[in-house]
This record gives C-alpha cells, structure tokens and sequence, in this order.
C-alpha cells in the first residue's frame, strides 16, 4: 500500500511539474509577439550605376527585417530586431555585414500627467524626420527607399537612450523626443583614384525631435536638431544636422516633404538636400507616386576665397503601386538622376582660378526597379 502510494503521488507530482511547464512556456508564448517585413526588387540602370542599381541590372536587391517583442509587465518591453540588407553594385555593400542587429532596446512606457510617454535604452530607433523608425519597411513606403539624398545610409539607429512624450492640445497634439548616443554613418566619397567608402562614428550625438499634429487635413509637422562630434582615423571634430518635415494626408492624397542640412566638423561639409513627395489612391489597389530630389554641397577648394555650390544630385522619380492583397504590394519605378554623385567616378571640376570654378558637365541615368514589399 504504501509503494501504491508513492507511485501515485509520484505520477501526481509529474502531471504537476508537466502541468506547470506547460503553463510557463504558454505564458512565454503569449508574451512574445514576432514582425516581419520583405523589401526585395530588380533593378537596371541606362546609363551610369547608381545607388548598386548597375547597367547590366542586378537581383541583389533586398531589405528583410525580423522583429521580436517580449512583454516584460504592463509597462516595460524588449525589442530586437535583425536587418539583412543587399544593394546590388553599390560601393557600399563590402561595408554592411549580411545579418546586423538593428535595434535591442528596453522600452518603459510611463504617465506624466495627460502625457504619456517612453523611455528606451540601448540600440533604439533614431527620431529623425517622418520615415526614419519604417525606412526599411517597404510595405508602408511609396518608393523602395525614402529619398537617400536626405536620409543618406546613416542614423538608422542610435546606441544610447531616447525620451519620448506625446501630450494633446484640445484637438492638436505635440510630441517630443530628446535623445543622446552614438551612430554610425556610411558614405561613398570620390577620390582621385576611385571612391572610397567611409564609415564614420558619431559620438556624443545629442538632440531632439518634435512633431505638431494639426486635425485640419491631418497635417503633420516636425523640426529635428542635432549635434555630434565625428571620430575618423585621423581627426575629430563636431557636426550639426536640421530636419524639417511637413505632411498633408487627404482622402486619396498624401503630400510630404522634407529638408536635411548637414554642416561643421570642417569647412567640407555643408550639405543641403530636400525632397518632394506625392501619393495618389486612385483605385482601392492602385496607388501613383512621383518624388523630386534637390541635393546641393558647397564646394571648397585650394584657390583662398572662392567657393562655388555644387549641384550634386537632382533625381526625379515616379511609381506605380499595386496591392497584391492586404500587406504586399508590387512597385514599379523609373527615376532619372543627373549631377555629379553616382556609383562610378564622375569629374566635378573642369578648372578652377582665382576668379571662380569650372564645373565639369554634369551626368545623368535613368533607372527602373521592380520590386514586391510584404510585411505581417
């Protein structure tokens, strides 16, 4: 009698700990929630090869974003996400690894009167303009990518902490994010003998971010402004970046546009570029876009007191957007770019004296890329 007993009191206390097991790997799963999205397009240039696009086409064009969150208690949050990105021909693509960790944040969300706000720590997203958190995320895009004049291939993340808080203001809202850290920032620069990639570290990078959402045509606007000291291998010295934002969405329309000056560490720098967006719903699964790209530097150069703005890019593109069912969509864009700023070694300056600079003649391409965008 007394081994029957065990013996059931043993299959009890199994049941139990199965039980029990079942229930924490069922808590587990209910408090982890998963993102993906799939950005993955052909593209061929005319002409010149340009942001990896090259003359004899190329596949190897492809953005994948894998997200997971798992709730901590009602207020705190982990976020991960993994990015695996391929552009093609571009200089670039040597420079970004096949698999990054994009974000891997704590996220606390807090009350402060009739606001409400986050407090994230660790590699968060970076509050800068309107597409900055989604410019991965072909899904939501109207292009393949938010106009790489303005957005560059830098700032995407930033490793540090950011505050947000989002407060109403009777029918208007006003949110601020304030934010320190370090990011990184790649970039293709045309030397004498070819083009080199650079990437640079941000440090010290300190700013803000703030929207007014205005009820009339759901009007959104946005001025972000930072400062950051640039580490190189063989200097350092501090950078300024503005970005101002406007969006208008109607019904069937959305307007946006957007300006990024970038300037400081040396007389070098000084950036300007802005870019016009619009999108039309002209059928439930049909969507028109047009984008126009303005990009102007100022060029500095040997000869004391003579500076001339280089019109570096001006791009002008155009797309239609079909949804192939709730979440995918198939896009088709051309766009024709001229200027100076390609993937293959354009000349700038013709000749230069101390009564002004030459410019060499500028070159252009045209470009397609047909690309399908799902998320869930």
């Amino acid at each position: 009698m007394p081994a029957l007993r065990i013996a059931r009191l043993a299959s009890v206390a199994t049941l139990v700990s199965v039980c029990a097991a079942s229930l924490s790997a069922q808590e587990i799963a209910d408090r982890i929630t998963w993102h993906a999205s799939l950005n993955a397009g052909y593209g061929r240039s005319s002409d010149l090869p340009t942001l990896g696009v090259p003359v004899k086409g190329t596949s190897d064009y492809r953005i994948f974003t894998l997200q997971t969150r798992y709730k901590l208690n009602d207020k705190d949050e982990f976020v991960g996400q993994l990015l695996n990105r391929r552009f093609g021909a571009s200089p670039l693509a040597g420079a970004i690894n096949d698999v990054t960790a994009q974000w891997a944040y704590w996220n606390h969300r807090f009350d402060a009167g009739d606001a409400t706000g986050n407090l994230k720590v660790g590699r968060t997203p970076l509050p800068r303009g309107l597409l900055n958190e989604v410019r991965y995320i072909g899904s939501v895009l109207p292009f393949f990518r938010p106009s790489m004049e303005a957005y560059s291939d830098a700032f995407d993340a930033l490793d540090g902490a950011t505050v947000s808080l989002r407060k109403p203001l009777g029918k208007f809202a006003l949110e601020g994010h304030g934010f320190f850290g370090g990011s990184d920032w790649r970039s293709v620069v045309s030397t004498a003998t070819g083009q080199d990639v650079r990437i640079q570290r941000m440090e010290n990078y300190y700013g803000s971010q703030l929207y007014l959402d205005v009820p009339f045509a759901n009007i959104r606007l946005g001025a972000h402004a930072a400062r950051m000291e640039v580490r190189t291998s063989t200097s350092r010295g501090m950078m300024t970046n503005t970005f101002l934002s406007a969006q208008s969405q109607f019904s069937r329309f959305t307007l946006r546009a957007e300006q990024s000056n970038l300037n400081g560490f040396s007389p070098a720098r000084d950036n300007h570029h802005k870019y016009f967006q619009g999108i039309a719903q002209v059928t439930d699964r049909l969507q028109l876009a047009g984008e126009h790209t303005i990009s102007r530097s100022r060029l500095f150069v040997t000869t004391p007191g003579v500076r001339s703005v280089l019109p570096s890019v001006t791009s002008t593109g155009g797309a239609a957007i079909l949804q192939l069912v709730p979440g995918t969509l198939l896009k088709f864009e051309h766009h024709w770019r001229a200027g100076y700023v390609f993937d293959a070694n354009v000349p700038t300056i013709r000749s230069q004296s101390a009564a002004g600079v030459v410019l060499a003649p500028e070159r252009s391409t045209r470009y397609w890329l047909v690309s399908l965008a799902t998320a869930f």
